[in-house]
């Protein structure tokens, strides 16, 4: 059965928004009503991709130069698309930090006495809406002070 590259994007997606971060549940996942009312038309009429396709998908086609980048951009469009609808006389930008703790050795990954683990600062800016419009990936211990780092989020902007 071939599948298109939204359902397996869907899939991919809500799998993981479910707990399900690897591809080894996928055959059970398949058959799911829920998963294949999401995944779409074609997984409803059979089932949500296997196992091994979702693995492909994720290991091979997403990963490539072009898709990462339409991906990175998915969510300055739908902001836009969002703003587009609304007549905004002002825009408001909250800036916060947040810990992504990090198991491993990840480079930059640095203990943070604050948050008591080694993690990533994470620097989140929103605008009035909720809707994230950038994130810059900081070492654990970046200050919570914002700096230069809100020169490289506001040009993500």
């Amino acid at each position: 059965m071939q599948h298109e590259m939204a359902p397996l994007l869907r899939q991919s997606v809500y799998s993981c928004l479910a707990g399900y971060e690897d591809t080894n549940d996928a055959v059970r996942l398949a058959r799911d009503p829920a998963l294949q009312a999401v995944v779409g038309r074609h997984a409803l009429e059979k089932q949500a991709a296997s196992a091994n396709t979702l693995s492909r998908f994720e290991t091979e086609v997403l990963v490539t130069e072009d898709n990462l980048r339409g991906l990175g951009q998915l969510n300055a469009e739908w902001v836009d698309h969002a703003i587009a609808r609304t007549q905004p006389h002002r825009i408001i930008l909250d800036m916060d930090s947040s810990e992504s703790p990090v198991y491993g050795e990840q480079e930059g990954a640095t203990y943070n006495g604050h948050f008591e683990c080694i993690c990533y600062h994470t620097l989140f800016c929103f605008n009035q809406f909720g809707d994230c419009e950038g994130a810059v990936l900081r070492p654990g211990n970046a200050h919570s002070v914002l700096h230069p780092s809100v020169n490289a989020l506001v040009a993500c902007v």
